[in-house]
């Protein structure tokens, strides 16, 4: 099943290796966001920021907002969720994770992106080169249908959190064979 979805070991990426995979799926470099270092990077997987591909939703108060209806729901949920967005406000809260708290690992190429003001709706889809095409069956269609809810009217900013293992990271040696990144 994996070699079929091309989800290959991670490697060391830069900013420009990333958005050269998203120019070359058609998708917008813009709205790009990475984890800021290591650290951010193991806090985000401790804090279960980190699953890929993802979304994650967080309302204008910063509040994330589960898709899941239990906790055994998996990805496949999300699109309706998506196509759903206009009950959101109702939608239940969570506040052992925040908007705030997730920015805050965060860093941008462009920096524009982690500034803008809160919508009524702030979707973070994290995905990575090297789960290959989940990339475009999942978070790739996720940003097209995020797109759509947005030319209905739905209040949505949307983020694209890569994942991958970056370079200006600065990791030791030890580190990057602890992690296979040889």
């Amino acid at each position: 099943m994996l070699t079929i979805k091309g989800v290959k070991g991670p490697k060391l990426e830069t900013y420009t290796t990333t958005k050269r995979y998203l120019i070359k799926n058609n998708i917008d470099t813009s709205r790009v966001v990475y984890y800021k270092n290591l650290n951010s990077y193991v806090y985000a997987a401790k804090k279960r920021y980190l699953s890929i591909p993802n979304a994650m939703f967080f309302d204008k108060d910063g509040n994330f907002v589960d898709y899941r209806k239990n906790p055994s729901d998996c990805n496949a949920k999300v699109e309706g969720f998506i196509e759903e967005l206009s009950a959101f406000k109702e939608a239940k809260k969570d506040s052992t994770k925040t908007l705030f708290e997730l920015k805050k690992l965060l860093a941008s190429s462009n920096n524009k992106a982690l500034n803008e003001e809160p919508a009524d709706v702030t979707v973070f889809i994290t995905w990575a080169r090297y789960v290959g095409t989940l990339n475009k069956e999942k978070a790739f269609d996720w940003v097209k249908l995020l797109e759509e809810a947005k030319q209905k009217g739905v209040s949505v900013n949307y983020y694209l959190l890569n994942s991958d293992f970056q370079e200006n990271w600065n990791m030791t040696k030890e580190q990057k064979e602890d992690l296979g990144l040889n």
